[in-house]
């Protein structure tokens, strides 16, 4: 009997095993001839499917043609978080404007935008989240919040528990000592007022009285490690004793808390330049410097950086920055460094 090729083969040894055709392609584990090889081969997508694939990406397309900045808002919240997490706290705050300028009710934005401008010292701009965070309550949030009412907490430190010596204090600005005296009672009857321990200190700092200075600053350092201003004032006091180790440690313990602060990298470049290790202290500026360019504080650090690094044409262009600047404050002692009246360092 004549084989037909699409006859099955009896014992199926020499043949393909869907079938039996004795026109199998050789070379495969299992033995199929073309056609069934290529009909196995095929795993066809119903239309339906088809469809429907191609809907949802006409939808991603036109959401993001259409819906461009909300895309945007959720990549700068996305990444303000991470960076967040990281205690880079001025990207993060950078970040986080983008989405609120897009988005100003968004209630986890301005809580996170909150949390980020108090780790850069930026209080007025941590108070203008507040109104977005009045009276709310969510179990969603609750870590959250958590932490916006430990921000809340610490802001009280930022003010006198008597208000009516605020008015007092405010009316010796002029006349110093008469200030450290009405500081020092103030403080006998007030030892937890924050504010008025860190202006006695500063008082003692200001009359070169560094054991004071650090016996105070290292209470408040203990019992509201939340209120920045004293890791500079501290770190000021080890610097002009030459304890150069406890002063960068205090900068370090404040730049683990934002590794970006303005406070910290600027007292640690301090530290730097009192050691003469001008090199260290330039990268470190222009890091700085980066972050925050329209900063007046920055703009003077690194003016004496460049002075120190003989980067003269840089210094004076950085010094006409600062002169137009709507904070001079810190302009009369850098000139006062540059031109020699006061020596900074041996």
């Amino acid at each position: 009997m004549e084989v037909n090729e699409t006859s099955p083969v009896p014992n199926g040894e020499n043949a393909c095993i869907k079938c039996s055709s004795p026109q199998y392609e050789e070379g495969y584990q299992a033995k199929l001839c073309r056609e069934c090889r290529q009909e196995l081969s095929r795993y066809p997508v119903k239309k339906s499917v088809v469809w429907a694939a191609i809907g949802v990406g006409i939808l991603v397309i036109v959401s993001l043609y259409k819906f461009p900045s909300s895309f945007s808002a959720e990549l700068s919240y996305e990444r303000a978080v991470k960076l967040e997490k990281q205690h880079k706290y001025m990207s993060a705050e950078k970040e986080l404007r983008k989405t609120l300028q897009l988005y100003p009710e968004y209630l986890a934005g301005s809580a996170h935008f909150m949390l980020a401008a108090f780790y850069n010292d930026r209080l007025l701009a941590a108070d203008s989240a507040l109104e977005h965070w009045a009276g709310v309550s969510s179990k969603d949030n609750e870590e959250l919040i958590s932490q916006v009412n430990d921000v809340l907490s610490a802001r009280n430190y930022y003010f006198f528990e008597d208000s009516t010596f605020a008015v007092l204090y405010d009316s010796l600005g002029a006349t110093p000592a008469a200030a450290k005296a009405a500081l020092l009672e103030y403080t006998q009857a007030h030892p937890k007022d924050v504010l008025a321990s860190f202006l006695l200190a500063n008082a003692y700092y200001s009359e070169a009285d560094y054991a004071n200075t650090d016996k105070v600053c290292e209470t408040l350092l203990k019992n509201a490690p939340d209120f920045h201003p004293v890791y500079s004032l501290l770190a000021a006091s080890y610097r002009e004793q030459k304890k150069y180790d406890e002063a960068t440690g205090i900068c370090n313990k404040l730049l683990r808390r934002n590794s970006e602060s303005v406070a910290g990298n600027i007292s640690l470049i301090k530290i730097l330049l009192k050691q003469k290790q001008d090199q260290q202290a330039l990268q470190r500026a222009q890091a700085i410097y980066a972050l925050a360019p329209d900063d007046p504080q920055v703009l003077a650090a690194l003016i004496l950086v460049c002075h120190f690094n003989h980067r003269q044409k840089e210094r004076d262009q950085l010094l006409a920055t600062l002169k137009q600047s709507a904070d001079t404050s810190g302009l009369a002692a850098t000139l006062d460094i540059i031109q020699g009246k006061i020596t900074y360092r041996d």
